[in-house]
């Protein structure tokens, strides 16, 4: 039913669909798990994230995604990773919504720290959708939570020393005697 009401023409439609939702999974792997893996509609939330017309909708798509995220579990943002996730989280990192956009923030930092955790270059697909070139617009926000999040990501994973690190870690992958 879900896939159904979130393809719907009425823009109140979809963002309620979302809204219950997130409201369903309520951070329990077995609702996510149901959502995530019975049928399409992870697959239409993170198409409606990446380009809804209604940047309401986006927002209850993006509280989704997070809440997802956030849960920690490796197989699942991995999963969403597959999915697209990154791509859309970087279509809505920067808008005038502070709340939003700090969500947006949160989900690329857990999806980045498990990037480097399972030596994934998930910095790279960050790189590719122009997210590191949002984070640096970002940099000028107002709010100086947003400003502070937004360096921080880009000190911790698209600068040198990151790029530094993460040649390291595959050094010493690469050395290891399997």
């Amino acid at each position: 039913m879900f896939p159904i009401l979130l393809d719907h023409h009425k823009k109140n439609i979809r963002k309620e669909t979302c809204n219950a939702l997130f409201k369903f999974i309520d951070g329990s792997l077995e609702r996510i798990g149901c959502i995530m893996f019975t049928d399409t509609t992870m697959e239409k939330v993170i198409h409606l994230l990446n380009s809804d017309p209604c940047w309401l909708v986006r927002m209850e798509c993006l509280k989704i995604v997070w809440k997802m995220i956030e849960t920690g579990h490796r197989y699942l943002i991995m999963s969403l990773v597959d999915r697209g996730s990154i791509e859309a989280i970087c279509s809505v990192v920067v808008c005038s919504d502070e709340d939003m956009t700090m969500m947006a923030l949160n989900a690329l930092e857990s999806i980045l720290k498990l990037g480097i955790a399972e030596i994934s270059d998930y910095a790279t697909r960050v790189f590719e959708c122009e997210g590191t070139a949002k984070l640096e617009l970002l940099q000028e926000h107002k709010s100086e939570n947003v400003y502070r999040k937004a360096k921080n990501l880009i000190t911790k994973y698209f600068s040198e020393s990151a790029e530094n690190d993460g040649n390291d870690i595959f050094e010493r992958f690469q050395n290891l005697d399997l």
